[in-house]
């Protein structure tokens, strides 16, 4: 009996998985939307495109047999196409929004294979796949990949009140349909898969009934290689990711601004989503650079001393295992997926979330013990290579018994 696995864009998490069961004759199929097989004139063909535009790499899935790969192309270029003529309209649909609901009525409206035993399918992608699937008395594992939505929506009012000069807006609260779905999709679940124990004690707090099972993602060790020297220059600390409240990006300048280092950087990468009257509060204590493509993170993470992801709820934070996998050691907090990878004190550091001065004392710490931290960064890469995809697939396999 086999999975067939759904996700409406290809994401590492949901093209491991697939690929795993792949390998162990377990997969259905692998529903996406813009992807290509590892073999043949379309992997060539990607590859060439790769080399102009790199993110259409993250969309090769070399490892997965092309018989098992079914993409809804289309689909997904009519949603994002869709998507901006709606935000041009000003209606209240943004391109995630129309990708997921698109994929899930495809997906539904599709052939699926006849071995299909069970579907696996993530969070706002699954309502319509699910309501089929439970007619045809098909086992259904939902992915929440994030924290429960009442989580989210009560620490983005909490931090509105902590930082009211830091927000762009009113905090953030998701649309009466987006939730009546999410809440249709849990109620829908045999099965719920979550990547942290902090997502998991998100959903404790509801009235949720199906068994929660939780499947740390594994370390991309061959996407990041460890580097092969010591950072050099500038004490320098950097911050990968969107920043704003949610993720605590407040916290880190305050507690940055008290560690007062000398002859150090503070480097933020990705959408920079805070009010420019907080930001010049700060201004000449950090660098921003725009967002950009996985495969040229690499060469940030191995110039830092040190990653800071300071986040008050993730579901996981893959730049946690990405910098570990460089050989750069993580502070983080406990509200990630921080604790499934760390041990702290040994091979990274885990704080409160909020706590400014814990931030800053770990700051000083590294900065003045830079030899020390660089043995972090080397236990970091030793234990990425202790708990790979392929080990993180194999647990998940067998924990949700796919």
């Amino acid at each position: 009996m086999s999975t067939l696995v759904s996700h409406p864009h290809v994401t590492p998490v949901s093209a491991r998985l697939a690929e795993g069961l792949a390998a162990r004759g377990h997969l259905a199929g692998y529903f996406t939307g813009l992807a290509f097989a590892g073999v043949g004139w379309r992997a060539r063909l990607a590859n060439a495109l790769a080399s102009i535009r790199p993110v259409i790499r993250n969309r090769i899935v070399g490892a997965l047999p092309a018989d098992k790969l079914r993409t809804f192309s289309a689909v997904e270029v009519v949603a994002r196409i869709g998507a901006r003529a709606a935000a041009s309209a000003r209606l209240p649909i943004g391109a995630y929004d129309a990708l997921f609901v698109a994929h899930d009525w495809a997906v539904a409206a599709s052939r699926w294979p006849s071995d299909t035993a069970t579907i696996y399918a993530y969070e706002d992608g699954a309502r319509r796949t699910f309501e089929r699937a439970a007619r045809q008395g098909i086992a259904r594992v939902w992915d929440l990949p994030t924290p429960d939505h009442r989580t989210a929506e009560r620490i983005f009012r909490e931090e509105h009140r902590r930082w009211p000069d830091a927000a762009l807006g009113p905090p953030h609260t998701e649309p009466a349909w987006k939730l009546r779905r999410k809440e249709a999709e849990l109620a829908l679940a045999d099965k719920i898969s979550v990547a942290s124990a902090f997502t998991r004690r998100s959903l404790e707090r509801t009235d949720v009934r199906a068994p929660i099972v939780v499947a740390p993602y594994g370390f991309p060790v061959e996407a990041f290689a460890p580097r092969d020297r010591a950072p050099e220059g500038r004490f320098m600390v950097i911050s990968v990711g969107s920043h704003d409240l949610r993720k605590g990006t407040p916290y880190l300048l305050e507690a940055w601004k008290r560690a007062a280092l000398p002859d150090a950087e503070l480097r933020l990468i990705g959408p920079l989503r805070l009010a420019k009257p907080f930001l010049d509060r700060y201004a000449g204590l950090f660098t921003h650079l725009p967002p950009m493509p996985r495969a040229a993170l690499g060469r940030h993470y191995a110039e830092a001393d040190l990653l800071v992801f300071p986040t008050l709820g993730d579901g996981f934070g893959l730049v946690i295992q990405e910098a570990m996998c460089t050989a750069t050691p993580v502070l983080t907090t406990t509200s990630s997926g921080g604790p499934e990878c760390i041990t702290d004190g040994v091979d990274g550091w885990i704080v409160p979330p909020r706590d400014i001065d814990a931030l800053a004392e770990r700051l000083r710490a590294a900065a003045a013990d830079r030899d020390g931290t660089r043995a972090f960064g080397l236990r970091a890469r030793a234990r990425a290579e202790r708990w790979t995809w392929r080990d993180a697939t194999a647990s998940a396999i067998a924990a949700l018994e796919l």
